[in-house]
Protein backbone atom coordinates (compact mmCIF):
# COMPACT_ATOMS: atom_id res chain seq x y z
CA UNK A 1 0.00 0.00 0.00
CA UNK A 2 1.15 3.54 -0.88
CA UNK A 3 1.53 5.98 1.99
CA UNK A 4 -0.13 9.00 1.76
CA UNK A 5 3.18 11.01 0.23
CA UNK A 6 3.20 8.35 -1.91
CA UNK A 7 0.28 9.12 -3.38
CA UNK A 8 0.44 12.39 -3.57
CA UNK A 9 3.62 12.10 -5.78
CA UNK A 10 1.54 9.67 -8.04
CA UNK A 11 -0.97 12.25 -8.90
CA UNK A 12 2.00 15.06 -9.16
CA UNK A 13 3.44 12.57 -11.43
CA UNK A 14 0.45 12.00 -13.64
CA UNK A 15 -0.58 15.40 -13.50
CA UNK A 16 2.50 16.53 -15.50
CA UNK A 17 1.94 13.58 -18.48
CA UNK A 18 -1.94 14.90 -18.66
CA UNK A 19 -3.42 16.15 -22.17
CA UNK A 20 -4.69 19.34 -20.95
CA UNK A 21 -4.73 20.95 -17.32
CA UNK A 22 -7.56 23.46 -15.66
CA UNK A 23 -6.28 27.29 -16.28
CA UNK A 24 -6.82 28.47 -12.53
CA UNK A 25 -7.93 31.86 -12.73
CA UNK A 26 -5.86 35.21 -10.91
CA UNK A 27 -9.83 35.76 -8.54
CA UNK A 28 -9.56 32.59 -7.83
CA UNK A 29 -5.54 32.79 -6.14
CA UNK A 30 -7.19 32.00 -2.34
CA UNK A 31 -8.79 29.24 -3.77
CA UNK A 32 -6.70 26.02 -1.33
CA UNK A 33 -6.98 28.26 1.46
CA UNK A 34 -10.46 26.61 2.61
CA UNK A 35 -10.79 23.25 4.33
CA UNK A 36 -12.88 21.74 6.31
CA UNK A 37 -16.99 21.66 6.24
CA UNK A 38 -18.69 24.07 3.94
CA UNK A 39 -21.16 26.41 5.80
CA UNK A 40 -24.70 25.91 5.14
CA UNK A 41 -26.59 28.05 2.85
CA UNK A 42 -29.86 29.44 3.84
CA UNK A 43 -32.72 27.79 1.26
CA UNK A 44 -30.49 24.47 0.80
CA UNK A 45 -31.84 21.66 0.25
CA UNK A 46 -28.95 19.29 -0.67
CA UNK A 47 -29.23 15.75 1.57
CA UNK A 48 -25.59 15.74 2.96
CA UNK A 49 -22.88 18.08 4.21
CA UNK A 50 -20.65 19.61 1.75
CA UNK A 51 -16.92 19.40 2.35
CA UNK A 52 -13.51 21.82 0.52
CA UNK A 53 -11.37 19.39 -1.03
CA UNK A 54 -8.91 21.54 -2.72
CA UNK A 55 -6.77 19.69 -4.73
CA UNK A 56 -5.53 18.30 -7.65
CA UNK A 57 -6.93 15.27 -9.55
CA UNK A 58 -7.18 13.48 -12.49
CA UNK A 59 -9.97 13.19 -14.78
CA UNK A 60 -10.38 10.95 -17.70
CA UNK A 61 -13.14 12.40 -20.24
CA UNK A 62 -13.55 10.82 -23.65
CA UNK A 63 -10.35 9.87 -25.14
CA UNK A 64 -8.25 12.39 -22.94
CA UNK A 65 -6.66 12.27 -19.55
CA UNK A 66 -7.46 16.05 -17.95
CA UNK A 67 -5.50 17.71 -15.20
CA UNK A 68 -8.62 18.94 -12.51
CA UNK A 69 -8.85 20.75 -9.49
CA UNK A 70 -11.62 19.40 -7.12
CA UNK A 71 -13.75 22.43 -5.06
CA UNK A 72 -15.99 20.22 -2.88
CA UNK A 73 -17.40 17.25 -1.94
CA UNK A 74 -20.36 15.51 -0.39
CA UNK A 75 -21.68 11.50 -0.33
CA UNK A 76 -23.72 12.19 -3.48
CA UNK A 77 -21.16 13.85 -5.60
CA UNK A 78 -18.15 16.60 -5.62
CA UNK A 79 -17.55 19.95 -7.82
CA UNK A 80 -14.60 20.55 -10.17
CA UNK A 81 -12.70 22.79 -11.93
CA UNK A 82 -12.22 21.53 -15.56
CA UNK A 83 -10.03 22.76 -18.65
CA UNK A 84 -12.99 22.03 -20.70
CA UNK A 85 -16.81 22.45 -21.02
CA UNK A 86 -18.38 18.71 -19.93
CA UNK A 87 -22.37 18.17 -21.15
CA UNK A 88 -24.58 17.39 -18.23
CA UNK A 89 -25.35 13.55 -17.99
CA UNK A 90 -22.00 12.65 -19.41
CA UNK A 91 -19.95 10.09 -17.93
CA UNK A 92 -16.60 10.03 -16.79
CA UNK A 93 -13.59 9.14 -14.20
CA UNK A 94 -11.66 11.21 -11.91
CA UNK A 95 -9.02 9.78 -9.65
CA UNK A 96 -8.39 11.87 -6.37
CA UNK A 97 -5.39 11.41 -3.97
CA UNK A 98 -5.76 9.28 -1.33
CA UNK A 99 -8.50 7.22 -2.35
CA UNK A 100 -9.34 5.53 -5.69
CA UNK A 101 -11.17 6.05 -9.11
CA UNK A 102 -14.77 7.11 -9.12
CA UNK A 103 -17.03 7.10 -11.87
CA UNK A 104 -19.33 10.23 -12.40
CA UNK A 105 -21.79 11.79 -14.23
CA UNK A 106 -22.19 15.64 -14.75
CA UNK A 107 -25.27 17.29 -13.99
CA UNK A 108 -23.77 21.24 -14.34
CA UNK A 109 -20.59 23.05 -15.86
CA UNK A 110 -20.27 26.82 -16.16
CA UNK A 111 -17.58 28.63 -17.75
CA UNK A 112 -15.60 30.34 -15.05
CA UNK A 113 -12.93 31.77 -17.49
CA UNK A 114 -10.67 30.65 -20.60
CA UNK A 115 -9.43 26.93 -19.30
CA UNK A 116 -12.02 27.01 -16.41
CA UNK A 117 -15.55 25.54 -15.81
CA UNK A 118 -16.77 24.41 -12.52
CA UNK A 119 -18.60 21.06 -13.10
CA UNK A 120 -20.80 19.58 -10.32
CA UNK A 121 -21.25 15.92 -10.61
CA UNK A 122 -22.78 12.89 -8.96
CA UNK A 123 -21.32 9.61 -8.00
CA UNK A 124 -22.18 6.70 -10.21
CA UNK A 125 -23.13 3.99 -7.74
CA UNK A 126 -23.22 0.34 -7.96
CA UNK A 127 -20.82 0.66 -11.52
CA UNK A 128 -17.05 0.91 -10.16
CA UNK A 129 -14.73 3.01 -12.66
CA UNK A 130 -12.08 0.30 -13.27
CA UNK A 131 -15.22 -2.23 -14.21
CA UNK A 132 -17.77 -0.20 -16.27
CA UNK A 133 -17.51 -2.28 -19.65
CA UNK A 134 -16.98 -5.34 -17.96
CA UNK A 135 -20.50 -7.33 -18.66
CA UNK A 136 -22.29 -5.18 -21.02
CA UNK A 137 -21.82 -7.33 -23.67
CA UNK A 138 -21.39 -11.27 -22.37
CA UNK A 139 -23.71 -13.43 -24.04
CA UNK A 140 -25.28 -16.27 -21.70
CA UNK A 141 -23.38 -19.58 -21.20
CA UNK A 142 -24.29 -22.30 -22.44
CA UNK A 143 -26.34 -23.77 -19.50
CA UNK A 144 -28.26 -20.39 -19.71
CA UNK A 145 -27.37 -19.26 -16.21
CA UNK A 146 -24.64 -16.62 -17.09
CA UNK A 147 -20.97 -16.75 -15.92
CA UNK A 148 -21.58 -16.49 -12.50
Amino acid sequence: MLGLSDEQNVIALDWEKVDLKTNLPDELRDFFDRAGPMPPQHGCRRAYQRFYIRGKAILNYQDSSLGVYTVDASRQGLCFLSPVQIFPKERCRIRLPKTKEFQIQVVRCHRIDEGCYECGAMFVLGVPANRRDEGLNKSPSPSGRGSG
